[in-house]
């Protein structure tokens, strides 16, 4: 069973680009796409359509290609090395470029069963496209920066102690490990993170201050949309203060979180975040008494994020 899943997802192409030029009569649309022929070999083609073709679409196969992609952006420059077949393409979502050029008659002698209809493809020099990019074949995996801040105010939960408000400020750094994997809607990627909370300050019901840290954070990063992407997490780690957390416990406390958010992509490795987690503060029992303080925490920041 696990085999046969392996082969139907190697066989699948997931769609990075797709472009268009605007107001054609003739509807022309390229698709730059990404078949999982293996772990190491991802195999990329272009796609064409058009109005001028006797079927529904034409293939172009890209040996040896290597397209950059980021949230909301692919570049992929390629040429062969008989001169049979070369691309510049710039997408992002809204107007790009595309210049594409391919020759039958010099790939035909590379590539036997070349459809003779690949010529039609050919866009005679960059043209000016609107394209959408999705991100979501991208090959590699990303590592990432998050500096956010966030405000608090705690629940009353069995044990825990209610009517607290306190604010937050927070440092992750993170690291995809493994390519996308799943079905459907719950693809995505397993990363590792860290984070550390320079800023922690109590307001209510008094002044207290701290610093904290989270060496586990398991984060499962979700297939990108053109414009965002949601991210879900687990998290544990540790937090000093000044005074006892809360009042008659202990000064050093365990911390754990559950949360997700989304990220607005604002430009390429570059975006808005917007967060949610429900965080658990406690001596783990170190005490007589562990009653902890459960709160729901929002945060906000910005991500900077980089593909390797």
């Amino acid at each position: 069973m696990l085999l046969a899943w392996l082969i139907v997802q190697a066989a699948v192409g997931h769609t990075v680009a797709t472009c268009r030029v605007p107001d054609d009569p003739q509807r022309r649309e390229w698709r730059l796409e990404r078949r999982d022929a293996g772990v190491s070999s991802p195999e990329w083609r272009v796609l064409f359509s058009g109005d001028m073709l006797d079927k529904p679409v034409v293939e172009l196969r890209l040996p040896g290609a290597a397209p950059v992609v980021a949230p909301g952006e692919v570049r992929l420059s390629y040429a062969n090395a008989n001169g049979g077949r070369s691309i510049e393409w710039h997408a992002v979502n809204g107007a790009a470029t595309l210049d594409l050029h391919v020759s039958h008659g010099l790939e035909v002698n590379v590539e036997a069963d070349l459809d003779p209809a690949v010529d039609q493809m050919n866009t005679e020099g960059a043209i000016a496209v609107v394209c959408t990019v999705s991100g979501s074949a991208r090959s590699s995996q990303s590592s990432e920066l998050v500096v956010g801040a966030g405000a608090a105010w705690s629940v009353k939960l069995f044990q825990s102690a209610g009517n607290r408000r306190y604010a937050v400020q927070t440092v992750s750094w993170g690291r995809e490990l493994t390519r996308a994997v799943g079905p459907g809607l719950l693809r995505g990627r397993f990363a590792w993170a860290a984070e550390v909370t320079p800023i922690f300050v109590q307001t209510s019901p008094a002044g207290v201050y701290g610093f904290g840290i989270a060496p586990v954070v398991w984060r499962w990063n979700f297939e990108p949309r053109p414009r965002w992407s949601a991210f879900g997490e687990l998290s544990m780690g540790g937090l000093w203060t000044s005074d006892p957390i809360p009042e008659e416990t202990t000064r050093a406390n365990f911390t754990a979180h559950w949360g997700g958010g989304v990220r607005v992509f604002e430009s390429a490795g570059r975006s808005l975040v917007l967060g949610y987690r429900f965080q658990h503060i406690s001596n783990g029992n170190n005490l007589g008494s562990n009653p902890g303080v459960n709160s729901h925490v929002v945060l906000a920041g910005v991500a900077v994020t980089r593909i390797q």
